[in-house]
């Protein structure tokens, strides 16, 4: 069974086996944006792109997204904020 990723992030804060179908998830992305680099760096970029990607997921807060509406409610506050 094909599992969305929003739950897959938020199972592999405690379970690698989701961490990695994250990585994989993401593998070609970062594989097709690594073609823009030269060969020889691309290994190496590959496996810094893979760890930011790990330190991203573990650390992200699923549970707390801001919903549509919230989200608007924040970003009027930044803006009258700043006006001021």
């Amino acid at each position: 069974m094909i599992e969305s990723l929003y739950t897959l992030v938020k199972q592999s804060r405690t379970d690698n086996n989701s961490l990695v179908c994250v990585i994989d998830i993401f593998s070609p992305k970062i594989d097709h944006s690594l073609k823009q680099t030269k060969q020889q760096f691309r290994e190496d970029l590959s496996q810094e792109l893979k760890i930011k990607l790990l330190d991203c997921i573990r650390n992200y807060e699923v549970d707390n997204i801001p919903g549509y509406f919230q989200m608007i409610e924040l970003l009027e506050g930044r803006i009258e904020k700043s006006i001021l």
